[in-house]
This record gives C-alpha cells, sequence and structure tokens, in this order.
C-alpha cells in the first residue's frame, strides 16, 4: 500500500510539472495539452506496469531458486539412494507442479544397455520397476536420444512421434511430455520424464523450464548415493571370495529372525567348513586355498536359492541363512551343496584324505533348536563340530546332536 502512495505522488508530482512546462513553453489549445498529458499519463503507468511484473518475476525466481536449494539440501541429508529418490519425486510432484514423473537410470545388463525405471509416480526401486524398463536398441527412441545427446526433448503427441519408445505409451500412458537429460561430469546418468495429467493442451517448454535447473542437482544427489551404496557394500563383501563378510552376518541375522519371528516362520542357519584346509594350504599354498576358497563360494551360490544368503565367516568357515526354511528343506538344500563340492575338480584335490576337498556342516533352525536368537550360531556350530567328529564330509542337524544328548527340542 506504501509503495502504490509513493508510486501515485511521485506520478503527480511529475505531471504537474509537465503540465506547467507545457502551458508556459507550448502554445497548444488545451485539448492538445490534454491528449498530450494523457498520452504521458499512459507511458507512466505502462512502465509502472512492466516495472512491478518484472518486479515480480525476479521475486518468483528468486523463490523458486532459494526452493531449489532447500530441495537441494534436503537431498543432501541423506545418502541412502532410495531415500534420495523419494524426496527427488516428492519435490519435483509439489515444486515444479508435475504429477507424471518417470525417473530413469542408463545402465549396462549383461552386455546390453538398458534404461532402468527407478522411480515413477506409484513406487521407488533401486532394483528398477521391470515393467516400465526400455532396452536401448541400436536405432535409438526419443529417451535415448536425450541421454545420447544430452539435451531435452518435447514429445507433442507420443502416438504421433515415431521416436517415442513403445513402453512409455504402452505402460506409462503418456500423451504429451518432456525428457530431460541427467548428466553429470559430462557423463549420462539417466533421464526424467516429466507430464501434467490435468494439462488440457500440449506441453511446451515453460512448463519445465524451471525443472532443467534442479536436473543437473537431481543428478548428483543421484551419483552420490550411488557412490555411497557401492563403498557401503564393500564394506559388507568379503574381498576374496565376494560374499558378505562377517560384520554383515552379525547386521543381518538379527534382523532375518525378528521377521521370523513376527511372521510366525521357520529360519535356518548351516555352519560350513572346509575339512582338512590347513593341510591343503600347507602342501600346496596359500594361493591355491585362496583359489579354493574363491571357487567353493561360486558353488555356494550358484546351489543356493535366490532368498538364501551365503557369508564367509572366518578363514576356511562359511555360514549360510536360509530364510523360511525348515530343518529338512535346509539339509536337502546343504546336501546338494556338500556333494557339488566333493565332486567339483578343485586343483591338488588328489593330495586331500580321501583324495577331494570336501566340507563338513552343521544345521539349526529358529525357534525348534532354540528360542534365542543369540543361540542360533553355537546351536548350528555344535553341529558342525559333531559332523567333523563323525567322519566329516557330511550334514548334521543339531536336532539330531540335542536328541543324543538329552535335550529337548521342538519337532
Amino acid at each position: 500500500m506504501g509503495r502504490i502512495f509513493k508510486t501515485t505522488a511521485f506520478l503527480v508530482l511529475i505531471l504537474t510539472g509537465i503540465y506547467i512546462v507545457l502551458d508556459i513553453f507550448l502554445v497548444l489549445d488545451n485539448t492538445a495539452k490534454y491528449i498530450l498529458l494523457a498520452s504521458l499519463i499512459l507511458l507512466f503507468v505502462c512502465k509502472d506496469i512492466q516495472s512491478h511484473r518484472q518486479n515480480k518475476d525476479l521475486r518468483i525466481a528468486h523463490q523458486k531458486l532459494k526452493d531449489i536449494n532447500e530441495i537441494t539440501e534436503a537431498m543432501r541429508s541423506t545418502m541412502e539412494l532410495g531415500q534420495v529418490l523419494g524426496l527427488i519425486m516428492r519435490d519435483i510432484r509439489k515444486e515444479f507442479d508435475f504429477d507424471q514423473v518417470f525417473l530413469y537410470s542408463f545402465e549396462e545388463v549383461e552386455n546390453k544397455k538398458l534404461l532402468k525405471c527407478i522411480a515413477s509416480p506409484w513406487a521407488v526401486s533401486i532394483k528398477g520397476i521391470s515393467r516400465f524398463n526400455i532396452s536401448v536398441e541400436e536405432t535409438p527412441g526419443i529417451l535415448s536420444l536425450s541421454i545420447k545427446e544430452r539435451k531435452p526433448y518435447i514429445v507433442e503427441d507420443a502416438k504421433a512421434d515415431s521416436r517415442v519408445e513403445p513402453p512409455i505409451i504402452n505402460e506409462l500412458k503418456l500423451k504429451s511430455f518432456a525428457v530431460i537429460p541427467l548428466v553429470v561430469k559430462n557423463e549420462p546418468l539417466g533421464a526424467l520424464i516429466v507430464s501434467k495429467s490435468n494439462l488440457k493442451r500440449k506441453i511446451i517448454e515453460e512448463d519445465f523450464a524451471p525443472l532443467l535447473l534442479f536436473a543437473n542437482q537431481v543428478g548428483i544427489a543421484i551419483e552420490n548415493a550411488k557412490l555411497h551404496e557401492e563403498t557401503k557394500e564393500l564394506t559388507r563383501v568379503d574381498e576374496l571370495t565376494q560374499v558378505y563378510n562377517q560384520r554383515e552376518f552379525q547386521r543381518r541375522l538379527p534382523e532375518d529372525i525378528e521377521l521370523t519371528r513376527r511372521y510366525a516362520h521357520f529360519l535356518s542357519l548351516a555352519m560350513l567348513d572346509i575339512d582338512d584346509f590347513k593341510h591343503y594350504n600347507d602342501t600346496n599354498g596359500h594361493l591355491a586355498g585362496d583359489m579354493v576358497l574363491k571357487q567353493l563360494s561360486q558353488i555356494l551360490i550358484g546351489n543356493l536359492r535366490r532368498t538364501d544368503v551365503p557369508f564367509r565367516y572366518g578363514g576356511e568357515e562359511f555360514a549360510v541363512i536360509l530364510p523360511a526354511t525348515s530343518r529338512e528343506g535346509a539339509l536337502i538344500i546343504l546336501e546338494k551343496v556338500r556333494k557339488e563340492i566333493e565332486i567339483f575338480p578343485f586343483e591338488y584335490r588328489e593330495k586331500q584324505p580321501g583324495g577331494k576337498v570336501t566340507v563338513s556342516i552343521g544345521i539349526a533352525t529358529y525357534p525348534v533348536d532354540t528360542k534365542k536368537a543369540e543361540d542360533l550360531v553355537n546351536c548350528a556350530d555344535k553341529a558342525l563340530y559333531r559332523a567333523k567328529a563323525t567322519g566329516k564330509n557330511r550334514t548334521c542337524l543339531y536336532k539330531d546332536l540335542a536328541e543324543k544328548a538329552g535335550l529337548r527340542t521342538e519337532n
């Protein structure tokens, strides 16, 4: 209100001065003076309106930059990739008014280039939302073209544009949309697809221009989160065998047991030890021993189910967590593993007792062998020791050991 009063007072003062000048120095009739005065008034008003609009646009732009900075800081507050993706999707919908947002990651899977959808309006998945994934063919579509050329594209009519990949039409159900590449250090990371379901016209550049400023920060946030995930993964994985290490086992087992307890399932734990491994190392050297550990890990991975998780527990000892698996089920799976190891052509196996590399295995199951999570490893270890003591190259259940010792277990 104060600004309007000051502007009006200033305008009146200027116009009064102009009228006095016109009256003194120009020989004009009153009509001409009024016309000239009206023209000047109109000019002043137009200039003031223009200035007001420019100031308003500057304020909006400043606020948008402030919002982007706040969003960026929020993304920097976490390094967990899933949380970063959730923040990105929330803020694009909230701050930029796009309700249809899809985030794609550019990856190579089995030597094939793939645009993996890691976020949609309905879900966020680091592993990818398979139905929305897009293969990168030799002739690139609009999405891969945007990533390759590192520039945004507008698609006014998806069905009429031959460059649009079929999944965008068939699965994403988009009609008019914009593609914004995510580039970090001149390397393509992925792309954003944005659209508005309530848009009654075709999308134009002005609709997504503010998002271009944000896209760079999105790319950096995702890249940093991915690096964090990779670094964290390195601390969880045994460098030699590439299975999870003991630290990860100690973190994982209580979580899995808690889920087992909550859903009233079974969980089996197998402890596995290479028979006479010291003899193998002493006879053939530690490099040969390391190769046995690597190959045995691959046998484990190849013969376990996708839900089973192997760990290198220490030295030549491994652990396997088998979620939702009874004693009997675990015995079948681990016996298969044991037999595969027994027949595998390890180098120098003929120098081992019995002429082959073998393992002994002990199995305990929660909650039937113990209701205490912290005792499960101890129970599986006791079963393993029994397997060693009774001839090696065999699998023993803690249940059998407990029954022989007169201890109570549940069926």
